[in-house]
């Protein structure tokens, strides 16, 4: 009977410790169910652009180009490796201080690469205007992007408008970019990467719980009897 108990007990704290992970990997939705931003308006400050704005979710990074899929990748692994995202970047430190929240309160709620396509000279064309329709902008703290030499940068001119459902903001670069809230006050979605095998595992795991009390009860009702 104890050894049961014992099992139990493991198989508890092996679900609580899982459930830990996730709540602590950055992000507060999963960026592999969110789709693509919709493009709202897109204005290169170079008139002679003629690019067409490419908006890639991290589930569909395998679409990307090799180096565009290895720098959201590499974004993709700093923010779940890091507790604490504004270790990421000294200026959404200095912003999440500023507004008095706490930075471990702070989590992803959407990630994505953004990249321009159909312009020949598009790559010495500076300053992009760009408006998102974006889906999870409740509570919005600030925009992250990581531009090609792989440093994290605030963008410090994004903004929520049009009654919270677009963003507006402004960049010399594109790459991935990680939309920040206060993740204190959303609800929470399980982050995934795409994989499932876990759903499978935290059932097994269930089963083999409900097995176990079933067990411990007959062997209960037995012995009093």
């Amino acid at each position: 009977m104890r050894k049961v108990l014992a099992v139990i007990l493991m198989l508890v704290m092996t679900i609580s410790v899982s459930a830990t992970v996730f709540a602590a990997n950055g992000f507060i939705s999963s960026p592999s169910k969110n789709p693509a931003p919709g493009v709202v308006s897109f204005d290169p400050a170079d008139e002679n652009c003629t690019a067409t704005l490419v908006i890639t979710p991290y589930n569909e990074r395998e679409n990307l180009p090799e180096g565009l899929k290895a720098l959201i990748e590499k974004a993709y692994s700093e923010i779940t490796s890091s507790e604490d995202i504004t270790k990421l970047n000294a200026d959404l430190a200095a912003l999440a201080q500023s507004l008095g929240l706490d930075p471990e309160e702070l989590a992803v709620s959407d990630f994505f690469d953004i990249h321009v396509s159909d312009c020949e000279f598009h790559d010495a064309h500076f300053d992009f205007d760009i408006v998102l329709d974006v889906e999870k902008l409740s509570h919005f703290v600030g925009l992250l992007h990581m531009p090609k030499n792989g440093e994290w940068e605030l963008v410090k001119d994004a903004q929520v408008t049009n009654n919270g459902e677009h963003l507006k903001f402004s960049v010399e670069s594109l790459s991935p970019f990680a939309i920040v809230v206060d993740a204190s006050k959303v609800t929470p979605e399980p982050p995934q990467t795409g994989d499932t095998s876990m759903i499978y595992v935290y059932a097994a795991i269930m089963v083999a719980c409900v097995i176990a009390f079933a067990v411990i009860a007959f062997k209960l009702k037995k012995k009093k009897v």
